[in-house]
């Protein structure tokens, strides 16, 4: 072989191996951008079912507040609905902003889970603002949320990709100490 043959090869196989260097590198930087990239969505999405999840626990809560008030069986410090219906607006203005932010970056199955969550609160708001008013629905209605709730962190866990298991079944069950010191043990009261 001649040097210039000799040459030339040296040539294309250094060319040949910036290019293949130049493409693994690329690939590596890609797949580097893609999972950053994916995490940052997650974080928006974990901040997004959070501050949701928030808005409507604090919906919920002003709602039971004004239902004790009202003479409801539900552990919640009672709060009188004239104080207490401008606070469920305000906090209801909150959730629409938040439920904005779930219907863009939830997944289909944490939205609908969301919509139901918030249906069920919305169901107790009707209590909580005299639209409704039978104790046997209200029971009801307050466990149906409980169970949409669930339903909610399921598919929100499931989305963020959380593989620590299920929700435990008993974190609802009141603690020992409470047991001891409902006024009613015929009658227990509703959790939040």
């Amino acid at each position: 072989m001649t040097s210039w043959s000799t040459s030339l090869i040296t040539l294309a196989a250094v060319a040949i191996g910036a290019i293949l260097s130049f493409l693994s590198t690329r690939l590596t930087d890609r797949g580097r951008w893609q999972r950053e990239e994916n995490l940052r969505w997650d974080a928006k999405r974990l901040d997004a079912y959070s501050e949701f999840a928030s808005a409507l626990l604090k919906f919920s809560n002003i709602a039971f507040r004004i239902t004790a008030g009202l003479g409801f069986q539900v552990v919640a410090h009672p709060l009188d609905a004239e104080a207490g219906l401008p606070a469920l607006a305000d906090a209801g203005s909150e959730l629409n902003v938040q439920w904005q932010r779930i219907l863009l970056l939830g997944s289909p199955d944490a939205i609908m889970a969301a919509k139901d969550w918030q249906d069920e609160v919305f169901h107790l708001e009707y209590f909580a603002r005299r639209l409704r008013n039978d104790p046997a629905e209200f029971a009801q209605a307050a466990l149906d949320r409980r169970e949409a709730r669930k339903r909610f962190y399921s598919a929100a866990r499931a989305d963020l990709m959380i593989t620590s298991g299920d929700l435990p079944t008993d974190i609802h069950t009141p603690g020992r100490w409470r047991m001891l010191t409902e006024p009613d043990p015929q009658t227990p009261a509703l959790e939040l």
